[in-house]
């Protein structure tokens, strides 16, 4: 009776002491994720870190250096080009004894240097005013731990043209880098003798309408969204515009619309009928010219050259058109007692109208391009 018992006993036990095992198992299971886990963690978290024992804030040496600009654009506000980004920082972690090494520095290209730059600190520069594509890229290690990173972009960035001066214009094509990632405290771009003498411009760019001059840069602060400040640098390349092509496209209609009708109105024997229908059509065609000047630039402003043009213009026809029904107009002339008044001025009016215009127009842009 008592071995039923003890039979019974342990079979009512077997179940629970197997479940325990599972939950112990099933514990260890959680510690040893939970293990594994941490340290990504806290290495994420060391590469967030500034470097321990440099200088605060980390000076950020920047050279640009661009190797090709294929098209500059006033219609989007855009300028497509290639270039070499150049960063330059000191982090005493990554220092190391070269008599030990046997050299001076280490080299890491292409793959290498993604890896390699996932594993030591960066100071996060982005580019702001474009979507770049990174065609290559390496990183320079030096014993006293220098590190310099060097890509090679190519993309489109985004500019806001000014087009007082056009087609005289000079334009500042922008590339803007920032440290989002830490604030003016902990990182500042700068430069140094040694980064201006790495930036430029690569000989042999062509532009068909452009003439590349020098490249300037220009620190500033921008204001983040939680408050702090961040330091930004402006690498701005200097083109001038080539007038040549854009002043054929703009003198010869903008002369055209004027002076066909003004030879119609002084010169051509006709009625004040045609005279004024001619002087109607040129209205309406300097209109579809400026429309097409503000569709084709869309920077232009009030104040342009351009725009003062279509100023003088329309100044120009209505003057014309009063002209033309007043002293060209018979009801006008009849009433005048001397008769020899209105040829004496209409002969003087022929001399002196058109080279008149033609001179505004001249000394207007010489005066645009001299600016």
């Amino acid at each position: 009776m008592m071995r039923r018992i003890l039979v019974s006993v342990i079979l009512l036990l077997v179940p629970y002491t197997v479940s325990a095992d599972e939950i112990s198992n099933s514990a260890s299971q959680v510690t040893k994720t939970v293990t594994i886990s941490a340290p990504r963690t806290t290495e994420t978290n060391n590469l967030d870190k500034l470097p321990e024992n440099a200088p605060r804030p980390i000076r950020i040496g920047v050279a640009v250096s661009v190797n090709e600009i294929s098209k500059i654009s006033d219609q989007s506000g855009t300028f497509d080009g290639s270039l070499d980004l150049q960063l330059r920082w000191n982090d005493p972690t990554v220092a190391f004894d070269a008599k030990k090494t046997g050299v001076n520095r280490l080299v890491f290209p292409q793959e290498a240097a993604a890896k390699k730059l996932a594993t030591i600190w960066n100071p996060a520069i982005t580019l702001t005013n474009a979507k770049v594509q990174v065609l290559e890229q390496g990183i320079f290690i030096y014993a006293d731990g220098t590190v310099v990173h060097i890509q090679r972009l190519k993309g489109t960035f985004d500019a806001n043209y000014r087009l007082a001066a056009f087609p005289f214009d000079t334009q500042a094509l922008p590339i803007r880098l920032v440290s989002r990632k830490y604030n003016m405290n902990q990182v500042v771009l700068i430069q140094e003798q040694i980064d201006i003498n790495k930036s430029g411009l690569r000989q042999g760019i062509n532009l068909v309408t452009w003439k590349p001059k020098r490249i300037e840069f220009a620190t500033s602060r921008t204001r983040g969204w939680n408050g702090e400040y961040f330091s930004e640098m402006e690498a701005r390349i200097l083109v001038a515009r080539l007038p040549q092509a854009s002043l054929f496209a703009i003198f010869i209609p903008f002369l055209l619309i004027l002076l066909i009708p003004t030879v119609m109105t002084l010169y051509a024997k006709a009625d004040t009928a045609p005279r004024l229908t001619a002087w109607s059509a040129s209205i309406l065609s300097l209109i579809a010219l400026n429309f097409s000047f503000s569709t084709r630039y869309a920077a232009l402003e009030s104040d342009s050259f351009v725009m003062q043009l279509v100023t003088i213009g329309f100044g120009y026809q209505m003057g014309m058109t009063l002209l033309t029904v007043t002293l060209l107009s018979p009801p006008i002339t009849d009433r005048i007692s001397n008769k020899l008044i209105v040829p004496e001025v209409l002969g003087y009016l022929r001399w002196t109208i058109p080279p008149t215009l033609i001179g505004i127009i001249l000394t207007k842009a010489m005066l645009t391009a001299l600016s």
